[in-house]
């Protein structure tokens, strides 16, 4: 049986798109870590040879098997340091992760969060719609009765919500919000910080309009402002 000290599980957040946008003590954590694990090892191997960083990396994602969170449990209890990194942003937000760290809490993993890079925050910057709160979503059902169903109860709540999109379905999401809530404002922001990154900011049909006259590349973040009579334009 290993007497060693247990290792520590980093929570790194890495960018959304531009490479330049991660913090110093997230590049430190990854030069210093043992083992990296990660969605999809293609994507995070760009980034650490942006920075000229090698490490081992252990794919990591929403279909991994039972014995892959056993072998990092394994690593982290035999002394070694992992980083757990999505493909952008920040870890177990719409994305895995949150499994092994609560299983990494159970067994007396030390967890050390990173923060970093949000699409969240960055398209709530961007947006000019005054909050002081809001409710993260993230995405909806593939499934348009599903999705339609979702949003006709969130429309029970006046508040701002936050949705991720895909580019296959932004469009009939988008249809969806204006028969389920009406006439509401919002912003959608796609490729975010990347070369071609855009805001569509107002009220949702006209959002939807431009939308379909510019075409539909990207991943999007979009703001739902459910609320009433907030008089901005």
């Amino acid at each position: 049986m290993s007497t060693a000290k247990p290792g520590t599980l980093y929570i790194v957040s890495t960018p959304i798109g531009n490479l330049k946008d991660i913090t110093l003590r997230a590049l430190d954590v990854l030069r210093e870590v043992d083992f990296v694990a990660c969605e999809d090892t293609r994507v995070t191997l760009k980034l650490l040879n942006r920075y000229e960083i090698k490490k081992p990396l252990i794919s990591y994602h929403s279909k991994s098997t039972a014995s892959v969170q056993a072998r990092l449990s394994r690593l982290l209890l035999e002394g070694k340091n992992v980083a757990l990194v999505s493909d952008s942003g920040t870890p177990v937000i719409s994305d895995p992760g949150s499994t092994l760290i609560r299983h990494s809490i159970e067994i007396g993993i030390q967890t050390v969060p990173i923060p970093g890079p949000s699409s969240v925050h960055t398209v709530l910057m961007a947006s000019g719609i005054p909050l002081s709160e809001y409710t993260f979503i993230g995405f909806l059902s593939s499934k348009a009765s599903r999705r339609k169903k979702a949003l006709s109860e969130l429309k029970k709540h006046k508040t701002v919500f936050i949705f991720f999109e895909s580019p296959h379905r932004i469009i009939s999401f988008l249809e969806d919000v204006i028969a389920s809530l009406g006439p509401v404002q919002g912003c959608v922001g796609k490729e975010m910080t990347k070369m071609f990154e855009r805001f569509y900011r107002g009220d949702i049909a006209e959002i939807l309009r431009r939308m379909r006259e510019n075409g539909v590349k990207g991943e999007y973040t979009v703001i739902i402002d459910n609320r009433e009579n907030m008089g901005y334009k």
